[in-house]
């Protein structure tokens, strides 16, 4: 993840929860202060309404404590710094230059603050004091009051008008859509990375198709399926399994690769091969999903065919008796489907890869009774990787490996719900709005774990 640099609207990527106050203020007079340098831009009344934003009293401007060793503010009420170094060269040979206004926008105060300008005699560069702790490189608006458009997206699907009236409401601060927009934009490129300090080793990989602009693009997702909580996701043009490996293989530690949850798509198991976990498990509930689309499938077939040929035979028999006599023949098929499935579906009842792996001769055995079609999707993909769907039961995974990848896919309903997919027109927006949202997500998480009691010790018992 690529974070953008001298952009007008960029907030901090690294605020505590407490609030950093920079400046306090109280009653101050302007008059005190000296006669501005002529390049430096006079605060006109014209000039001033335009950043009247809000009801505020000209303040006294006031280094507050975790600041005093950084900055400084002179009997003119001109902020400066302590330490100036040049930040072309890194010299300390520096003056002072002249007086820099800027207009800013905070909780505590909007208005104009007065920056000192200093001369490096190395190079011969001017620059001005470094206010990056409170305020960003050519941007008027706090982080703090920046910080706040991020909770509420993490928080609610709420439009960036509605968040503008936000400030308006609590903070009597009245700002435009379109800033809010630039506040929101973080990420830039085409991945997010969520830093989680600590990876399970247990991960589940899915993707989604997002549209974007009328164009259908493709969103992979990594999750660590023992905290529950997304790492990292990447957005495509095109659906590749070079994709795949690319984002598992960033975004792991080899020595962090213990099992992976994916469904049955061609290409997976070489990329986690190549990537060398050691168990990939397929995705119990797509094989579900997939068998039972091919049973609907077949008896839709059976059910177009059965009616084609009675209306045939009897042309003048009424709808209601065929489709009596269509359900009468369909008994026999319907009945072979249910037994075959409880069969099946019965191995991923039990509570151990043992008897599991055992389980699998007494399918082989009742094969003869299923349906010629699930027998053949059975042998072709199903019995030549049955262990990769029962991984999830050996005793080192047991407990932490899911059979399931629904951990992720409850994560893209949380992040991107279907009623969200399109509604966006650029790569920037989606990606800064799902990066947002994951992070909502991942304090949710937190939280829940925090309310969760301590399992209590056997030991107590003994």
């Amino acid at each position: 993840m690529v974070f953008k640099k001298n952009n007008k609207a960029l907030p901090i990527n690294n605020v505590l929860d407490v609030q950093q106050k920079l400046f306090g203020f109280e009653n101050f007079n302007h008059g005190k202060a000296k006669k501005r340098n002529s390049k430096t831009r006079s605060r006109t009344k014209e000039t001033q309404s335009k950043f009247d934003v809000g009801d505020y009293k000209d303040p006294q401007l006031r280094i507050s404590d975790e600041y005093t060793n950084k900055y400084y503010i002179d009997e003119d009420g001109i902020v400066g710094s302590l330490n100036p170094i040049c930040p072309k060269c890194n010299s300390r040979k520096v003056t002072k230059w002249d007086i820099y206004s800027k207009n800013v926008i905070s909780e505590e105060y909007c208005g104009e603050i007065l920056i000192r300008r200093y001369y490096c005699k190395r190079c011969k560069k001017t620059f001005i004091t470094n206010l990056n702790d409170y305020f960003d490189s050519h941007s008027n608006i706090s982080n703090s009051l920046k910080e706040k458009s991020w909770q509420i997206k993490e928080l609610d699907w709420t439009s960036l008008r509605n968040i503008a009236k936000f400030y308006n409401i609590f903070y009597g601060i009245n700002i435009s859509h379109e800033t809010v927009r630039k506040t929101l934009i973080v990420v830039e490129g085409n991945e997010i990375d969520f830093k989680l300090p600590k990876l399970s080793g247990y991960y589940g990989y899915d993707a989604q198709w997002i549209k974007i602009n009328k164009k259908w693009r493709f969103r992979h997702a990594l999750y660590d399926i023992v905290q529950r909580m997304p790492i990292a996701e990447l957005f495509a043009e095109e659906e590749s399994n070079e994709d795949v490996y690319y984002l598992i293989n960033k975004y792991t530690e080899p020595k962090n690769r213990t099992a992976i949850v994916t469904d049955t798509k061609p290409g997976y198991d070489n990329v986690m091969h190549k990537l060398k976990f050691k168990r990939h498990q397929y995705c119990v509930f797509h094989f579900k999903l997939n068998l039972n689309k091919l049973i609907k499938d077949e008896i839709n077939a059976k059910k177009r065919k059965l009616k084609q040929k009675l209306e045939n035979t009897y042309p003048d028999m009424a709808k209601s008796l065929i489709d009596d006599q269509i359900k009468e023949e369909l008994k026999p098929l319907k009945n072979e489907i249910r037994y075959a499935l409880q069969l099946i579906y019965y191995i991923f009842k039990e509570n151990s890869f043992e008897k599991a792996n055992s389980y699998i001769q007494l399918i082989k055995a009742n094969m003869i009774h299923f349906p010629v079609f699930i027998k053949e999707y059975i042998q072709k993909t199903f019995l030549p990787y049955y262990k990769s769907y029962l991984y999830y039961l050996e005793k080192p995974y047991k407990n932490k490996l899911d059979d399931t990848n629904n951990k992720t896919e409850g994560y893209f309903r949380a992040t991107m719900p279907k009623g969200q997919k399109r509604k966006f027109r650029t790569f920037k927006g989606i990606i800064n709005q799902i990066y947002h949202r994951g992070n909502g997500f991942i304090k949710n998480q937190k939280e829940k774990q925090k309310k969760q009691k301590p399992k209590r010790s056997m030991q107590k018992f003994i």
